[in-house]
């Protein structure tokens, strides 16, 4: 994750690294391509856990038989929706999954496509 601050830390491990940001990417505030890795090859989403997006639907579907007409599902459905409607993008990198954050939206980058994404799911060959 990384910001216009250009520190960068890890999911996995919470360590800080430093990612160059051009002085044209601080100005435009726009990501053309990955700070981290290089690729050009980017994509938008909004910054929702999505453990928490399932565990809202989670909640809403055992809740569904003890709610009239399964209403539950329905607040879950609006809660999703509201939460997506305030919630801000990111951009995420398809090659090593960086995400920005509290940059513009870059009109080239669609949301996530998953024929791209296999395309940069690269698995080692199995042996044997």
């Amino acid at each position: 994750m990384t910001g216009l601050d250009g520190r960068g830390r890890c999911r996995a491990c919470g360590a800080e690294t430093p990612l160059p940001l051009s002085p044209e990417l601080r100005e435009a505030g726009v990501v053309e391509s990955c700070p981290a890795c290089g690729s050009a090859v980017l994509y938008l989403q909004r910054d929702f856990n999505q453990k928490a997006g399932l565990a809202v639907v989670a909640v809403g579907a055992v809740l569904a038989p003890f709610t009239p007409y399964y209403s539950s599902l329905m607040v879950a459905a609006l809660v999703d929706a509201l939460l997506y409607a305030l919630l801000p993008e990111i951009t995420v990198c398809y090659r090593c999954h960086a995400h920005f954050r509290g940059f513009a939206r870059n009109p080239r980058h669609r949301a996530f496509d998953l024929h791209v994404a296999e395309q940069y799911d690269v698995h080692p060959p199995s042996g044997g």
